[in-house]
């Protein structure tokens, strides 16, 4: 594994965390707002009961995993902050902590990452900190082994 791969597990994890999260929503909204079926008789229709079943034990299972990856992303997030906190530059570790630790949960108005970790850090540009990113990943790569699968 590479160093811009091992950095990447991070993101890859709060997405995988996004999609989880949807998924709860749109299964609580529909738990929480569905009407009750009724049959010519006025009895409730049996299959909708069924279907509700199959929704909450689907909520109770992505609830579960939501937990778990929200632990694995602790825990990931620590070991990679501890490796580029290694960095003897601090401007090369802003920019990692950023891109990687920070960037893609705080980014409200959806700006292009490299726009915005640029304003957090002050930058002139987006190609100012890519520079930076470039150099930061190489002084990694020469300094720190990331071979943890």
């Amino acid at each position: 594994m590479n160093v811009r791969e091992y950095l990447l597990q991070s993101v890859k994890i709060r997405e995988k965390l996004g999609y989880i999260r949807e998924r709860i929503i749109k299964l609580e909204t529909d738990l929480g707002y569905r009407c009750k079926q009724l049959d010519d008789s006025g009895a409730s229709k049996g299959t909708m009961i069924d279907t509700w079943g199959e929704k909450a034990a689907e909520l109770i299972d992505l609830e579960s995993e939501w937990e778990r990856e929200r632990f694995a992303l602790e825990r990931k997030n620590n070991e990679i902050r501890a490796t580029v906190e290694q960095l003897e530059n601090p401007e090369y570790v802003a920019v990692l902590t950023e891109r990687y630790l920070v960037e893609n949960r705080k980014n409200p108005c959806r700006l292009n990452p490299w726009v915005a970790v640029a304003f957090k850090l002050g930058m002139t540009s987006e190609d100012a900190v890519k520079q930076k990113h470039k150099r930061a990943i190489k002084e990694l790569e020469k300094n720190f082994q990331c071979d943890t699968p």
